[in-house]
C-alpha cells in the first residue's frame, strides 16, 4: 500500500519544525488504520523542498525519530480501552480495539543513511514513556485516582528506578493537605517520590554528574473546590494530571534507556480538589513548609498549593548535590493558552536558570523532538502580585486582580511558588542559588476529546539522554 507523501510548499519552512514530519506520520497512519491496514509500512523519504535548508531538525537520525514517534502516537490505544471487556449479550456495536495493528514496518530507503535497529529502539523507549504519560493523564478520574496511580507505577516502574510513596502528610507537605483534606478515603492524595542513579559517585567526578529535581502536578480531578468550576466548564478536568503523568513517563524512559551521568529525583503531588463539607475554602490561612503564611483567595488555584511544599522539599535536597535542577510540571493557567496558543508550552525560569539559559535549551531540545515551547519572564509585578496588605499572611495563593482584571496569570503562580517554597532565599544575589524552571503545559498537554501529547517528556529525554545515545545536536547557551 502506497500513501502519497506530497511535498510542501517552500514558505511553510519560515515556521515548520519537526512537527511537519510527525503530523505527516499521524495523518498517514490513522488513513491506512481507518482503509483496514493491520501491517503498515512506513517509506521515509526526505522534504523535496527542504533539500537546500539546515534546521537541526531535518538531520536523518532526528527526521527519522520525528517520522516514527508521529507513527507510534497514532497506534495508540487507551488504557480503558485495552482493559475493556464487553459482556456478552451486548446490544452495543461499537467495535473494540485492543490494538490498531499488527505490525509496523518503516524503511528509509537511501535518502537517509542511519541506523534502524537503533532508531527503532529509541523510538520504543520514548513511546513506552509516552504510553505511560498518556495512560496516567488521559484516563478517568476514577480509573486513576491517587491510589490506582500508585499502583499503576509500581507495575511499570522497575529497577533502576526507585518507587516509594506516603500519605499528604499535613506536617510535611500543609499546602497539599489543605487541598487534599476534602477528599473521601477513596479520593485520598498519594505523594509518590520516584528516583533513578544514573551512575555511582565513584564512576564519574561529581561535578560532572546532573542532578533534576521533577515536580508534577498530579490533580486527579479539578472541581475548583468551593470556588467551584460552573457553566460546563470542569469538564476535560481529569487533565490536571498531565504534570505528574509526564514525570512519571520520563521516569518509564530512564528506566528502558538507563542515561548515565545524570541522577532524577521525580515528586508526583496525586491530589484531588473535591468540593464537600471538609473542603478548604477562602479566606482560610496555613502555614506552608518552608514557614511562609498563606491566605487562600482562590480554592480553584490548588495547582501551586500541591507543588509547593513539594518544590520545597526538592529545593532541601538540592542544596546537598552538584548541579541541581529544580522543575515544575503542570497544567497550570489557561492563560498560557491565551497567551501563546494551543499546542504551546509557557516556560518560566527564575534567575540562576535564566542566567545557565535554561529556557533556551529547553526550547531547542524540545523543538527537536516537535514539544513546541514559548519562553516567558519573571516581573517584579508577578511578586507584587501575591503580597498581602495585612498582618495575618505573607501571600495571597491567587494574585490580585488590576482593574477587575487577572494579567500575567502563568507567570506570577511561579512567583508565588517561589517565595512559599522558601525558593527566593536561592536566587541570583544569594551564596547558594539553584536554577529553577517551570513548565506550564496546560496548552499542549493534548486536545481532549483526544489522545494526550506526554509533553515535556520528548524534551527532556532530548536535552539529557539523547545526546550520550546517539549524534544529537545539542544547544547549550
Amino acid at each position: 500500500m502506497k500513501i502519497d507523501n506530497s511535498p510542501h510548499l517552500i514558505q511553510s519552512f519560515v515556521w515548520s519544525t519537526y512537527l511537519l514530519k510527525s503530523d505527516l506520520a499521524i495523518s498517514n497512519i490513522f488513513i491506512a488504520i481507518k482503509i483496514g491496514s493491520k501491517r503498515p509500512l512506513l517509506l521515509l523519504g526526505p522534504l523535496k523542498t527542504a533539500k537546500k535548508l539546515e534546521h537541526c531538525w531535518l538531520e536523518p537520525s532526528v527526521s527519522c525519530l520525528a517520522s516514527l514517534l508521529g507513527a507510534l502516537h497514532a497506534l495508540y490505544v487507551p488504557l480503558e480501552v485495552r482493559e475493556f471487556d464487553r459482556q456478552e449479550g451486548s446490544t452495543c456495536t461499537k467495535p473494540i480495539q485492543s490494538q490498531k495493528a499488527e505490525v509496523l514496518g518503516w524503511f528509509s530507503g537511501t535518502h537517509y543513511a542511519v541506523d534502524h535497529e537503533k532508531l527503532t529502539g529509541l523510538a520504543w523507549c520514548l513511546e513506552e514513556g509516552l504510553r505511560v504519560a498518556r495512560d496516567i493523564g488521559g484516563s478517568d478520574p476514577e480509573r486513576m485516582s491517587a491510589k490506582n496511580i500508585v499502583t499503576y507505577l509500581q507495575k511499570e516502574l522497575t529497577e533502576p528506578v526507585q518507587v516509594t510513596d506516603c500519605p499528604v502528610d499535613r506536617g510535611l507537605y500543609p499546602l497539599a493537605a489543605i487541598v487534599d483534606r476534602g477528599n473521601n478515603e477513596r479520593h485520598r492524595g498519594r505523594v509518590v517520590h520516584l528516583e533513578y542513579n544514573g551512575s555511582t559517585e565513584s564512576e564519574i567526578d561529581p561535578q560532572q554528574l546532573v542532578n533534576l529535581f521533577l515536580v508534577g502536578k498530579g490533580v486527579t480531578y479539578d472541581t475548583g473546590g468551593s470556588d467551584l468550576k460552573v457553566g460546563g466548564i470542569m469538564a476535560t478536568m481529569h487533565r490536571d494530571k498531565c504534570g505528574a503523568a509526564a514525570v512519571a513517563g520520563f521516569f518509564k524512559v530512564l528506566n528502558l534507556m538507563k542515561p548515565n551521568n545524570l541522577k532524577v529525583h521525580g515528586t508526583l503531588g496525586l491530589v484531588r480538589n473535591s468540593i464537600g463539607e471538609n473542603a478548604y475554602v477562602s479566606d482560610e490561612i496555613v502555614t506552608s513548609r518552608a514557614g511562609v503564611r498563606v491566605r487562600v483567595n482562590n480554592t480553584d488555584a490548588e495547582g501551586r498549593m500541591v507543588m509547593t511544599d513539594l518544590l520545597c522539599e526538592a529545593k532541601e535536597k538540592a542544596l546537598k548535590v552538584s548541579n541541581p535542577r529544580l522543575m515544575t510540571i503542570a497544567t497550570l493557567t489557561g492563560h498560557v493558552g491565551l497567551c501563546y496558543g494551543l499546542g504551546y508550552t509557557g516556560i518560566v525560569c527564575n534567575g540562576p536558570a535564566k542566567e545557565l539559559g535554561e529556557d533556551y535549551n529547553y526550547q531547542f531540545a524540545g523543538s527537536l523532538l516537535g514539544e513546541m515551547h514559548e519562553i516567558s519572564t519573571l516581573r517584579r509585578e508577578d511578586y507584587d502580585a501575591h503580597k498581602t496588605d495585612e498582618e495575618y499572611a505573607d501571600l495571597l495563593n491567587s494574585a490580585r486582580l488590576i482593574g477587575g482584571k487577572r494579567s500575567r496569570g502563568h507567570q506570577s503562580p511561579v512567583a508565588f511558588m517561589i517565595i512559599a517554597s522558601g525558593l527566593d532565599s536561592h536566587l541570583k544575589n544569594t551564596e547558594k542559588p539553584l536554577a529553577y524552571t517551570h513548565m506550564d503545559i496546560a496548552s499542549s498537554n493534548g486536545p481532549c476529546p483526544g489522545i494526550p501529547t506526554g509533553t515535556p517528556i520528548l524534551t527532556l529525554a532530548s536535552r539529557y539522554i539523547l545526546p550520550e545515545q546517539m549524534k544529537w545536536p545539542n544547544r547549550k547557551v
